[in-house]
């Protein structure tokens, strides 16, 4: 899989009588004027504000502050989250990480039909609940944090193959924390995919979103995830409320 470019070209609109209707797909309308963001939501385009220096604050999803020091990639994801587009999130040797889109929903309820998905962690909900959470999950996570539980595929594929990621759950208990999860398909197991995932995604906790340390989860019977865990450098400190163990380890 290679990484796809979605965004286009970038137009600065700054006087509401220069929108036009709708423009081709792919493009990000960059504005310093109210009602410009209010036309454009309305009318689903895909806008960013920029606000100079003392000028009165504008309500929009995306508001942008030096607009020239601001790079292509950023650019593009600005526009992918205006859009509803996934992020793309990393890559290792065999795999792809990026964010779950609606797109996605039946290849997930595939990957938790494998047999002995579901023997350590929650099933998801029936179809249209979990249709709903997902939505949610986007809005209100991913939009919020800028991670969250990702979805893994299969780099020369495209196959889904698992989920892993980062949360701030309630079971997080200091600053700069997240809790780390993961979940390989298992027609993949025993391949070292989960430690691949997890050593990068640990790499991009420490250097991209500035937490300071992990934990984990894990039932005290899941032995492959234990192992994994400690092969990763995560100590057991205790357990959960529910009987989980619970892993720790600083990423500084």
């Amino acid at each position: 899989m290679t990484q796809e470019r979605f965004l286009k070209r970038k137009i600065i609109i700054n006087d509401l009588t220069d929108l036009q209707p709708d423009y081709e797909p792919g493009t990000l309308v960059l504005t310093d004027s109210q009602a410009v963001v209010d036309e454009c939501t309305s009318k689903h385009i895909p806008v960013a504000a920029y606000e100079d220096e003392g000028a009165q604050p504008i309500h929009c999803s995306q508001v942008l502050i030096d607009v020239d020091e601001i790079e292509d990639d950023d650019f593009e994801n600005i526009y992918r989250r205006c859009a509803g587009i996934p992020w793309d999130i990393a890559y290792t040797n065999r795999c792809f990480i990026r964010e779950f889109g609606m797109d996605d929903l039946d290849d997930l309820f595939e990957l938790y039909s494998e047999p002995h998905m579901t023997d350590y962690m929650e099933p998801l909900f029936e179809y249209e609940e979990e249709k709903q959470y997902q939505e949610n999950y986007i809005e209100y996570i991913y939009k919020l944090y800028g991670f969250g539980m990702w979805l893994i595929f299969d780099r020369f594929t495209g196959k889904l193959i698992g989920r892993a990621g980062l949360e701030v759950r309630e079971t997080c208990d200091r600053e700069n924390q997240a809790e780390m999860g993961f979940a390989i398909a298992s027609s993949r197991w025993k391949q070292g995919l989960a430690y691949e995932v997890c050593s990068k995604i640990m790499e991009l906790a420490r250097d991209e979103y500035g937490l300071t340390s992990l934990i984990a989860r894990c039932d005290p019977e899941n032995l492959a995830s234990r192992h994994l865990l400690e092969k990763l450098g995560f100590v057991i400190v205790g357990y959960e409320t529910d009987g989980d163990c619970r892993y720790f380890r600083e990423i500084l």
